[in-house]
């Protein structure tokens, strides 16, 4: 699992520049500019974890399970996006605090079943 917590770091995800494009564009959209986003980001301490398979979670440490289990329970949005992937949004603490999580779609699914969702 990879976490960001600053958009300029989308373009190390080990994905395609279309994909980072789609994702960057999402992420930015609400706000005005990307300069906006990242304060916004700071000021809730908003991260993009980025996913890739289910054994991943066997090096995540327990509070990070914890949020991902949160975050999964509780998307404010889906986004489906090119290459089977999707990015999802959800508000993990009381403090505004935002989780996006990026994976494939068959990964989504096999999270929701493992923490039985």
């Amino acid at each position: 699992m990879i976490k960001l917590n600053n958009i300029q770091q989308i373009t190390n995800l080990p994905i395609t520049t279309t994909l980072q494009a789609q994702v960057k564009t999402i992420l930015t959209e609400p706000f005005h500019d990307e300069a906006e986003t990242q304060q916004t980001w700071d000021e809730l301490q908003c991260e993009l974890w980025f996913l890739t398979s289910k054994s991943e979670l066997s090096a995540v440490v327990v509070g990070d399970i914890e949020i991902l289990e949160r975050a999964l329970t509780y998307t404010e949005f889906e986004d489906v996006l090119d290459y089977g992937a999707v990015l999802t949004l959800s508000i993990v603490e009381d403090s505004g605090k935002g989780i996006y999580l990026l994976m494939p779609k068959t990964l989504l699914t096999e999270l929701r079943q493992y923490f039985s969702i």
